[in-house]
């Protein structure tokens, strides 16, 4: 576990890095931050399972087979992690690339909820009595 705790770890600061980009007016670079968040995010949850891939892909492909699609998290968190991904490679591979602030803003936003929700998933708290 602490391998997953470690990806968790730097899955925050991925998307503490993004914001930081992204108030200093560079969206593209915060877009490529925050989907990095996503991707550690994705990974420590794989992991969690014993599940290692070494492609993004395969970690998105997964992800959302063994926890989207089984109703573990939030559906919206996968679709999240595949618009972060498809704006990453625009801004990672496109000289020109116009990445639109607020939608950085929205992608940190949503990425930081993904990562509470994996933690209390991988920790859960027992229930008040």
């Amino acid at each position: 576990m602490r391998e997953v705790e470690a990806l968790l770890e730097k899955a925050e600061r991925s998307f503490a890095a993004a914001d930081l980009l992204l108030d200093s007016g560079d969206a593209d670079f915060a877009v490529s931050r925050a989907y990095y968040g996503y991707f550690y995010v994705a990974e420590a949850l794989l992991l969690s399972e014993g599940l290692r891939y070494s492609r993004h892909g395969q970690v998105a492909a997964q992800y959302g087979r063994h926890f989207a699609s089984a109703g573990r998290l939030d559906r919206r968190y996968h679709r999240f992690l595949g618009r972060a991904f498809d704006l990453r490679q625009l801004a990672d591979y496109s000289a020109e690339a116009d990445v639109d602030a607020a939608v950085v803003s929205e992608l940190i936003e949503v990425g930081e909820a993904f990562l509470e929700a994996a933690r209390e998933y991988l920790d859960p708290q027992e229930p008040e009595r």
